[in-house]
């Protein structure tokens, strides 16, 4: 028996429409950031992002080095990870905040913002457009430094352990995940503050009180900030491998490094929901 036109176009018609909402949604999407990256054109956004990554393998490769030379128990390459680790602790927050006031900017520079409002494009929407940009510049360029000093570990004389390996998927899903609950944190404060000097002293404030808790044996209460993510949820048990570094040669690590990334992952969802939420508030009460 013969389906009913009536009955299959109903049908077709239930299934397609998710698909072409679907679709709608990838193609706006994709465009909007398009669009936010071509307002970076000449605003120096990729130079600063260059800039701050060289800076972030110097500050690295001076301190791989200096261990290189010193004592053969401390060249372990968990132990340069782990320093790395403390390095984009206090120094991304501050990259990400230039970062943001950069891309944010550029919608008052020749009055952009208004032209693409005029255009139909709400600032919700440039909101997330903004944050993937940011995000994804953010996460490459940690994992870009990550990546050089992991292939020059062994040339420059450190020991691979199985401490290492470990640690290493872990690390990766905690810093992907530090990216995000700053770069939303950041990019809502440039948008909801006119001057751009607030969201930068609260990044470098914010990013020194992350990296200084763990060495006051306050690290529980990085938990509470979004530029503590990475000392709350490192793989690596910093305290413990001062004393197993000296004795077994290698660091020790968390007891459960995947929990810790989970919780790190639910951190930066509400860090993100809290920004989302207060750019509604903005666009909404302004």
């Amino acid at each position: 028996m013969s389906t009913p036109p009536s009955a299959a176009g109903t049908a077709s018609d239930s299934l397609a429409e998710p698909t072409l909402l679907s679709a709608s949604w990838v193609r706006h999407a994709r465009t909007t950031v398009i669009l936010e990256l071509g307002k970076l054109r000449r605003r120096h956004y990729w130079l600063l992002a260059a800039s701050a990554s060289a800076l972030c393998l110097l500050w690295s490769s001076m301190r791989v080095a200096s261990r290189v030379t010193g004592p053969a128990k401390a060249h372990d390459t968990t132990l340069a990870l782990d320093e790395l680790l403390q390095v984009i602790t206090v120094l991304m927050p501050v990259v990400t905040a230039l970062l943001a006031s950069r891309i944010v900017t550029a919608d008052t520079e020749e009055r952009m913002g208004q032209l693409m409002t005029a255009l139909g494009q709400r600032p919700l929407t440039r909101y997330r457009g903004k944050l993937v940009i940011v995000f994804l510049t953010a996460s490459a360029m940690e994992t870009a430094v990550l990546v050089l000093l992991a292939a020059a570990a062994a040339p420059l004389g450190l020991t691979v352990t199985t401490s290492y390996w470990r640690a290493l998927p872990p690390a990766l899903v905690v810093m992907a995940c530090s990216a995000l609950a700053v770069a939303s944190v950041q990019l809502m404060l440039s948008m909801c503050f006119d001057r751009q000097a607030i969201g930068l002293g609260t990044a470098a404030v914010g990013g020194l009180i992350a990296g200084s808790l763990p060495h006051a044996y306050l690290g529980s209460f990085t938990w509470l900030l979004p530029w503590g993510i990475i000392p709350s949820a490192t793989p690596i048990d910093t305290v413990a491998s001062y004393a197993s570094i000296h004795a077994t040669g290698d660091m020790t690590l968390a007891t459960q490094p995947w929990i810790l990334a989970v919780f790190a992952a639910l951190a930066a969802t509400g860090w993100t929901v809290i920004a989302h939420t207060a750019i509604v508030h903005r666009v909404n009460y302004r």
